[in-house]
């Protein structure tokens, strides 16, 4: 994540008056309709994927409970990502409440009030890519589960005839799936939350940015 306060600092004076991007609400709002569109398109793919007995299997084949809280964690950190684009729409306005705050703290602190824009703009991300890297983790700890429960059936096994060795190949097959369940589940939801929030991080970057030029924007001289 950039941190605007390193690079952005509105004490500078060897830099020329910034004029604010007249584009950025299109952005924003392009932005939150993407992520709707992506979001009907995810539901679609849940509605087909249960059609055709995905989850059904999923249930079936890892019965920790780990791919499904994996997918829970997914929509609800998606619906989150949802409403943060909505907000950013909100507060890419000329009158939004982000720029009046920033425009009354920099009158006293200037520091603070660029600190405090990057933690308004960015300090929520953080918790939401932090549950992102959490889908992967889960996945990965799944992927133990399942080795270990294969490892139980071995070392439950006490001899290698035939009969026993079938017995233990189904067993083994059942924490196979857990492994490779959870993996695929993890990566996937990975991918889905990290492009959502890639997204988010670099409309927040322009909206802080178009935020600190208004404040190095002179004021129109009056006739």
């Amino acid at each position: 994540m950039i941190r605007l306060t390193a690079f952005l600092n509105p004490l500078r004076t060897d830099l020329p008056p910034a004029r604010s991007d007249p584009l950025l609400v299109e952005r924003a709002q392009q932005l939150f309709w993407a992520w709707a569109a992506a979001a009907g398109v995810a539901l679609f793919a849940a509605w087909w994927l249960q059609r055709q007995g995905m989850w059904r299997a999923l249930v079936q084949g890892d019965p920790s409970g780990i791919s499904l809280g994996i997918v829970v964690l997914s929509v609800l950190v998606t619906a989150w990502c949802g409403h943060r684009a909505w907000h950013l729409q909100q507060q890419a306005a000329r009158t939004s409440s982000w720029r009046r705050d920033y425009a009354r703290e920099r009158l006293g602190a200037p520091d603070l009030a660029t600190q405090l824009l990057a933690e308004r703009s960015h300090g929520p991300h953080e918790t939401a890519w932090w549950f992102a890297a959490t889908t992967i983790k889960l996945g990965l700890l799944g992927t133990v589960v399942g080795f270990i429960v294969m490892a139980t059936q071995i070392g439950r096994m006490p001899s290698f005839d035939i009969d026993q060795v079938q017995n233990l190949l189904t067993q083994m097959t059942r924490g196979m799936a857990i492994a490779l369940y959870t993996t695929l589940v993890g990566l996937v939801a990975n991918l889905w939350l990290g492009l959502q929030l890639l997204l988010l991080d670099r409309l927040a970057d322009r909206l802080a940015a178009d935020i600190l030029a208004d404040g190095l924007t002179p004021p129109a001289e009056v006739a």
